[in-house]
């Protein structure tokens, strides 16, 4: 079997409540340490985003990957409208990770290029029970509601860049239209479905989630549409 049909035997899974709902606790735990370490130099908020936050929380069954998370960390803006410099926010944010995971059974923090990320091993049996990606945000102050930024690291220049990122225009409102109408197990099934028929590897979690909204959403919105025609 050649690299490319590897996609075929991916088959995720729910993970239950009770097994990722004492981590995403422990994970919160880390991040609180690390605003603690970091509040002399700046503050900042968290907020748990994409499928994690809606309890829809995935891994390949039998794999050996786990499950993951991933948060937006919020920073609050310096006075005097000004910026903060990105190496000095990622650079300090690895520090504080750092620190707060060692000689935890965390793996020392990874410094990708949208997120820092952290993993937790099981050593004996060769696999990551979970991990979680954060990433540096900050909304800017003028008055656009309709993107924030982010810090990014270029690996290949080693240099930290703030790039900008559109939100997920009206996906709030679109999953409590779907909760109100109860559609969560139809959300539900085909977030799970898309991930099993994904074949871009380099398609994020986040991305499909967003793409099991708008299914849902679109079908059963339109097909309430038609039968409002007929009064």
């Amino acid at each position: 079997m050649n690299g490319k049909d590897i996609w075929y035997i991916k088959m995720y899974e729910y993970v239950p409540r009770e097994e990722y709902q004492p981590v995403r606790l422990q994970l919160e735990s880390i991040i609180n340490k690390v605003q603690d370490l970091v509040r002399d130099k700046f503050t900042f908020q968290y907020q748990l985003i994409g499928s994690g936050g809606h309890h829809l929380i995935t891994r390949i069954a039998g794999g050996n990957q786990g499950f993951d998370f991933d948060y937006n960390l919020i920073i609050n803006n310096p006075e005097d409208s000004q910026i903060w410099n990105p190496d000095y926010i990622r650079i300090t944010f690895i520090n504080a990770f750092r620190e707060v995971v060692r000689g935890t059974r965390y793996s020392d923090p990874n410094d990708k290029t949208p997120v820092i990320q952290i993993k937790f091993i099981d050593q004996d049996n060769s696999r990551i029970v979970h991990s979680c990606d954060f990433a540096m945000i900050y909304y800017p102050n003028d008055g656009d509601s309709h993107y924030y930024k982010y810090a990014k690291h270029n690996k290949y220049t080693n240099q930290y860049t703030w790039e900008e990122r559109s939100l997920s225009k009206y996906a709030d409102g679109k999953v409590e239209w779907i909760k109100d109408n109860k559609l969560w197990d139809k959300l539900a099934e085909e977030y799970l479905k898309i991930k099993n028929n994904n074949k871009d590897e380099n398609k994020h979690s986040f991305s499909l989630y967003l793409e099991a909204i708008n299914n849902i959403f679109n079908y059963y919105f339109e097909e309430e549409d038609e039968d409002d025609d007929w009064d």
